[in-house]
C-alpha cells in the first residue's frame, strides 16, 4: 500500500471542499461512474442531522451536503481571523494490483491515517475508486477542528513519512502485499517489524526500485520525438553506463579509470555547478550534455566522490571519438536499407492487393444492401415493440411514484416533520425521473423514425462496422474521410461537432434542491449558484426568466399537484407558461387560458421571447 498527499495544481483558481468532494463522490458529469458500478464511501465525524441525503440516494446532493457542513466549519474559523489558507487536506491511499479492499477496510484505513496525522476528531469524507488499474481510496479531511475552530497542519515535510508508516501497519493488519518506501517491514522471530531505512540501505538490500529510464530534459525528449532515435541522454544511460558501472566495481578504481572507460564511447565527465555532467562532441563541433546521475543514482557527484575521492581531471588527451553520432547514423542507414527492400517487395504485391480491395468493397456493399432491406422489413415490428415498452415504462413509473408519494407523506407525519416540505422534495426527485424517462423515450423514437439520406446512412453504417474491426469497412471509411478532407476548403468558416446525448440536457437534474427548514421552503439553484425558483408549498415562485428554469418548475409542479397547475402573474408570463405546460402535457386549470391551450395544441409551436418572473401554483 502507498499513500500520497494531493495538492492543488499550480495556477488552479479555486480552493475549498466542493471541487474535491465532487470529484471523489463522482458528483459531476466529468467524474461520472461507469455504468453498472456503485460508489462506496461515507463521512467521518459529520452528524447525520446535518445531511439531508445519503450516498445511496443521490451522490450529487450528498457531496453538496457534506461540502456545506465542512465549509461552514472552515468559514467560521476564517471569520474569527484564525485561518486564511486552504482547509482541505486530501490523501489518496492506493492498494496494489489485484487487491480489493472492502468498504469496512477502507473506512478503517481512513480512521488509522487520520489518527496518525492528528485529525482523529476532524470532519472528513471518503470514497473508493475501483475504475483504475489499482483500487484506491480518496480521503478529504477538514483541517479546521469542528469545535475548537482551529486549523491544524500536519508536521511540515513529515506527513509523507507518517503516511508511509501507516501503510506498513495496515499491510500487516490486513494481510496485503508489502510495498517499500522510507519504512520497510522485516520478518523477525518476534514477528513483522517496521523499520526506517535510508535510500542507500534499501539499495544494498535490493529493496529500492531504481528508474529503468533516465529523466530526460525537455530538449532531449523533443529531440527523440523529432528524430525517432535515442537522445544522447538516453544513449549514455545504456552501454556507456553499463561499462562505467563495471569499472566502478573493480578494486582500487581511480578517476583516470573512469575517464578512460567513458572515452571509449566518446564521452567525457566533468563537474558543473553543484553536480556533474557527461558530454560528447559531434563532428560539427556541437556539444551534447546530460547529468551524470541520468546514468544511474550511483553516478551522481556525491556517490562518485564518495568512492573515488575529489574529482580529478583526465591527464590523457584522447583522440576524437564520435561513437554516439556514428551509432545513430548507422541505425538510420539500416532503416533506409530495410525500407528499400520493403518498397521493392511491395511493388510486386500492389496489383494483388488492389484486386482484393475491389472485391472486398463489392462484398461490403452487398452486405449493406441486405442489412438495410432487413431493417426496412422489421421496422414496423420494432416500432410496435417500442411503443408497448414505452407505455409500460410510463405506467410502472406512475404506479411507483404514487406509492412513494403516499409513503413520503405518511413518514413525514410519523416523524413530526412538515408533510408539505417532504412532498416538495419528493416532487423534485420524481420530476427528475419523469423528465429523464420522457427525453430518453423521445430520443429512442427519433432514432427509430429518422429517415436519413442514403449517403449518410452508408457513411454511418461504415463507421459502425469499422469500430467493430471490419477491415473492409475501415478501408472504405478511410477513403471517404480522405475525399472529404480534399474537398473541404481551408477558407471556409464553420463549427463542427457531435450531437450531445439528449439526457445531458435534462433541466431538473441540473438544479440543486436546498432545504430551508426555518422558513419551510425548498430553494432551487443552478450550477452557477443563482436561485432559479422557490417552492413555498402551495406555490412555486419564479426568480429566473430562462426557458430551462420554466420547464423545470413546470415539471416539478406537475409532480406535486397531480399534473394540473394554475398559472398566476402578468398576461405575458401566463401565456408563455401556458404554452410550455401544454407542450409538456401538463393541464392548465385557468379558464381564461384555454384559448391559448387550444391554439398551442393546434399550431404546436413555442414562443422564444423572454418573460418576467411570476408564480406557478395549484
Amino acid at each position: 500500500m502507498l499513500a500520497k498527499v494531493i495538492t492543488l495544481r499550480h495556477g488552479t483558481p479555486s480552493k475549498g471542499f466542493r471541487p474535491a468532494l465532487n470529484y471523489i463522490m463522482r458528483a459531476g458529469a466529468k467524474n461520472r461512474l461507469p455504468e453498472g458500478q456503485q460508489l462506496e464511501g461515507g463521512e467521518i465525524n459529520v452528524s447525520q442531522d446535518e445531511l439531508y441525503f445519503t450516498l445511496a440516494e443521490n451522490n450529487v446532493a450528498y457531496a453538496d451536503d457534506i461540502s456545506c457542513v465542512l465549509e461552514s466549519t472552515a468559514d467560521e474559523c476564517q471569520r474569527k481571523g484564525r485561518f486564511k489558507g486552504n482547509p482541505v487536506y486530501h490523501v489518496a491511499i492506493n492498494w496494489q494490483d489485484g487487491e480489493h479492499p472492502s468498504p469496512e477496510q477502507a473506512r478503517h484505513a481512513c480512521d488509522h491515517v487520520m489518527k496518525a496525522l492528528g485529525y482523529e476528531e476532524h470532519q472528513a469524507a471518503w470514497s473508493i475508486h475501483r475504475d483504475t488499474d489499482n483500487d484506491h481510496v480518496h480521503l478529504v479531511i477538514n483541517r479546521v477542528h469542528p469545535t475548537r475552530l482551529l486549523a491544524i497542519s500536519p508536521p511540515f515535510k513529515k506527513d509523507y513519512f507518517i503516511l508511509d508508516r501507516c501503510m506498513r501497519e495496515l499491510e500487516i493488519e490486513f494481510g496485503y502485499g508489502r510495498a517499500n518506501g522510507p519504512y520497510i517491514t522485516l520478518d523477525t522471530k518476534e514477528g513483522p517489524k517496521i523499520v526506517r531505512m535510508s535510500r542507500a540501505e534499501r539499495r544494498e538490500r535490493g529493496l529500492l526500485k531504481e528508474d529503468a529510464q533516465p529523466r530526460l530534459t525537455r530538449g532531449a525528449a523533443a529531440a527523440e520525438h523529432r528524430l525517432g532515435e535515442d537522445s544522447f541522454q538516453s544513449w549514455a544511460s545504456k552501454e556507456p553506463a553499463q561499462d562505467l558501472k563495471k569499472v566502478l566495481q573493480q578494486p582500487e578504481v581511480t578517476w583516470q579509470d573512469v575517464h578512460h572507460c567513458l572515452a571509449q564511447h566518446g564521452v567525457s565527465i566533468q563537474p558543473k555547478g553543484s553536480g556533474m555532467i557527461v558530454t560528447t562532441t559531434l563532428e560539427d563541433g556541437r556539444v551534447l550534455a546530460g547529468k551524470a546521475s541520468q546514468m544511474g543514482r550511483w553516478a551522481s557527484k556525491a556517490e562518485l566522490e564518495k568512492k573515488l575521492g575529489a574529482f580529478v581531471p583526465s591527464n590523457i588527451s584522447f583522440p576524437p571519438n564520435h561513437k554516439y553520432q556514428n551509432t545513430i547514423e548507422e541505425r538510420r542507414k539500416n532503416h533506409s536499407d530495410e525500407r528499400k527492400l520493403y518498397d521493392k517487395a511491395e511493388d510486386g504485391d500492389r496489383v494483388i492487393r488492389r484486386v482484393a480491395r475491389e472485391q472486398a468493397r463489392k462484398a461490403l456493399a452487398e452486405r449493406f444492401k441486405a442489412e438495410q432491406k432487413a431493417i426496412r422489413s422489421e421496422k414496423p415490428l420494432h416500432r410496435a415493440e417500442l411503443r408497448d415498452r414505452h407505455h409500460n415504462e410510463k405506467r410502472e413509473l406512475l404506479d411507483e411514484q404514487r406509492q412513494t408519494r403516499a409513503q413520503v407523506r405518511s413518514d413525514a407525519k410519523k416523524q413530526g416533520k412538515s408533510p408539505e416540505l417532504a412532498l416538495s422534495l419528493w416532487a423534485y426527485h420524481a420530476a427528475i425521473q419523469r423528465e429523464a424517462m420522457q427525453k430518453r423515450q423521445a430520443a429512442e423514437r427519433k432514432a427509430m423514425t429518422a429517415m436519413l439520406p442514403h449517403s449518410e446512412v452508408w457513411r454511418k453504417w461504415l463507421e459502425s462496422q469499422a469500430e467493430k474491426g471490419d477491415e473492409a469497412a475501415m478501408a472504405a471509411f478511410r477513403g471517404i474521410r480522405y475525399r472529404e478532407q480534399r474537398v473541404k476548403s481551408k477558407s471556409q468558416d464553420g463549427i463542427e461537432g457531435e450531437e450531445l446525448d439528449p439526457l445531458c440536457s435534462l433541466t431538473v437534474a441540473q438544479l440543486d434542491a436546498q432545504l430551508d427548514r426555518r422558513r419551510q421552503l425548498v430553494v432551487y439553484t443552478g450550477k452557477d449558484g443563482r436561485v432559479r425558483f422557490t417552492d413555498t408549498g402551495p406555490r412555486i415562485v419564479m426568480h429566473d426568466k430562462g426557458d430551462d428554469s420554466l420547464e423545470a418548475a413546470l415539471r416539478i409542479a406537475a409532480q406535486k399537484y397531480g399534473g394540473k397547475v394554475d398559472i398566476t402573474g402578468s398576461s405575458e408570463f401566463r401565456e408563455r407558461a401556458t404554452r410550455e405546460a401544454t407542450r409538456l402535457g401538463i393541464r392548465v386549470l385557468n379558464g381564461d387560458l384555454q384559448g391559448i391551450v387550444q391554439n398551442e395544441v393546434g399550431e404546436n409551436r413555442r414562443p422564444k421571447n423572454s418573460r418576467p418572473d411570476h408564480d406557478l401554483g395549484r
